[in-house]
């Protein structure tokens, strides 16, 4: 009978490999037997269930094999017969089938454990939320209390320590939040006046909670990628005089359910158009023609490319107006969702925030943003994000500044390639991240400004690019230019629709049901939208 080895139970043999005895007796493959010492920290794995007894490689004695021929291991006693292997196999088919039992128990047990450890992470999921809206409830209700307690009831005239009555504003008469602006104060550099700071920093709060809410309703109101591919001209309207023909650029409100649209044309007039009346609401004399406007629910900005700024009221005193002059160019104005502040873009590479005195009907500088001389570019463009934090400027190499008004500093630069290739248009989506930047090659690159990189870039959709917009939802953005109007789906980036037009397109706007254009050719806005059944 042929030796087996104790640890394996593999037949000794046939083996080429080397063989040991232990100093108690056991004959094994000495690699094995080094492995289990390695595994046990060198104890006898033979004599560990009666005592430790320490085992060194020096202690095991090398069994010589025969020099003779290779020997047939002879078969195990218990295969020598039919009825003995299918004991064989039976007992290892029991072995097998315990085995799985065993496991699927085990995998049973896993899955209950998983199953309870998931329903108590979404029970403490739901108690933080509910505990939460109890805090912000609380805080609701004390900051009402502590302004209730503040105020005189109503009706009621305050006393001194005398006893004569004394006058107080009415209970919920608006208190002015602003200090009084000196004119002659200069603006700061790279730098924000701390009242002004607090009131771009309340906006971007409310506007933040906001965001989420309105992404999703508008995103419910969104035509589908069907929709828009049967876009096409369904209405034109003509506001300006046909003595100057030309829009040079127009704009949109974002702050109000009412849709008005802005636009300044060669007649040097400003039109305010209400689309859900279709009738104009108000026309300013600007005096010249702007190369930028900006609309809002309480005013109308304009500026030209002589550096005059002029404001007009859209509130009870419509049409006050007030004006400043800056020493370059206008390129882009935006209004601040504050209400209270224009963003000005100039030629010279600057951004100047200016402040509203409505009381006062004047402009006035508070800060200009720049960068260091040595790295100062000529903008051609800007656009402030939807929550009044970040605001982007084009420049003529092709690159586009972020500035980080938060930190008041110039938060980063984005170009893609080496190669100069003016801005001619930037754009923010709605969802805060996505800008689209169309350059004179008359491309187009779509920045994820989360990953600083470059998500898709359109070539060869227009001629030349001009306008970019995105939709109210961050759905869709438009590129206009010549050779019309080209309609992208982000994240998937094709051409979801075109739209035609004779003209070479110089503003885009996204109202709820339709898409408005205009063009420094003629003096019409084109509607289009999906043409009606009748």
């Amino acid at each position: 009978m042929s030796m087996t080895c104790e640890i394996s139970g593999e037949p000794l043999g046939t083996t080429q490999e080397e063989i040991v005895v232990t100093p108690s007796g056991h004959v094994c493959i000495k690699r094995l037997l080094l492995t289990k010492l390695a595994e046990n920290g060198g104890l006898d794995p033979f004599e560990s269930s009666i005592r430790e007894l320490p085992l060194s490689e020096d202690q095991l004695v090398t069994l010589a094999k025969s020099q003779g021929g290779k020997t047939t291991a002879p078969p195990r006693p218990q295969a020598t017969s039919l009825p003995s292997l299918l004991h064989m196999i039976q007992k290892e088919y029991d072995a097998l089938v315990l085995e799985l039992f065993d496991t699927r128990k085990a995998l049973e047990d896993t899955r209950r454990e998983l199953s309870q450890a998931l329903y108590q992470n979404d029970a403490a999921v739901r108690v933080v939320a509910r505990l939460s809206q109890e805090r912000d409830a609380a805080k609701q209700e004390l900051e009402r209390w502590n302004a209730s307690v503040g105020a005189p009831p109503a009706g009621a005239a305050a006393t001194t320590n005398g006893g004569a009555p004394t006058t107080e504003d009415e209970p919920g008469e608006p208190k002015p939040k602003r200090r009084r602006l000196e004119p002659s104060a200069e603006p700061l550099a790279n730098d924000i006046p701390e009242d002004d700071f607090q009131a771009i920093s309340d906006a971007w709060q409310q506007l933040n909670k906001e965001r989420k809410p309105m992404l999703k309703a508008a995103a419910a109101e969104a035509p589908t990628p069907d929709n828009l591919a049967q876009y096409s001209e369904v209405d034109k309207k003509a506001w300006h005089k046909s003595t100057n023909k030309g829009i040079v650029c127009m704009a949109q409100s974002s702050d109000t359910d009412q849709t008005l649209i802005a636009t300044a044309g060669k007649d040097k007039q400003l039109v305010v158009y209400k689309e859900d009346d279709q009738v104009v609401q108000h026309t300013f004399a600007f005096g010249s023609v702007a190369t930028s406007i900006a609309i809002s629910s309480v005013m109308v900005v304009a500026g030209d490319a002589k550096g005059k700024i002029s404001v007009f009221s859209l509130g009870d005193d419509a049409g006050a107006s007030g004006e400043l002059v800056l020493e370059s160019p206008i390129v882009q104005v935006c209004v601040h969702p504050s209400n209270q502040h224009i963003f000005a873009v100039t030629a010279s590479g600057q951004v100047v925030i200016i402040c509203w005195v409505a009381e006062e009907k004047r402009l006035q500088q508070i800060s200009i943003f720049q960068t260091a001389e040595e790295q100062k570019e000529e903008y051609t463009c800007g656009s402030l994000h939807p929550d009044g934090l970040l605001f982007i400027s084009g420049t003529k190499s092709g690159q586009v500044h972020v500035w980080d008004l938060k930190n008041k500093s110039l938060a980063t630069s984005l170009k893609e390639g080496d190669e100069d290739d003016a801005v001619t248009a930037v754009s923010f989506s709605n969802n805060g991240y996505h800008i689209a930047v169309a350059h004179e090659s008359a491309s187009v690159n779509f920045w994820d400004l989360r990953k600083q990189k470059v998500a898709a870039t359109l070539k060869d959709q227009l001629d030349s690019i001009t306008a970019v917009a995105f939709d109210k939802a961050g759905k869709y953005a438009a590129m206009g230019g010549k050779g019309g109007v080209k309609i992208t789906t982000v994240k998937e980036w094709g051409t979801t629709a075109s739209l035609e037009s004779k003209h070479p397109v110089s503003g885009i706007v996204w109202s709820k049901s339709a898409i408005e254009t205009c063009s420094d050719k003629e003096r019409y806005v084109h509607f289009y939208g999906v043409p009606s059944s009748d």
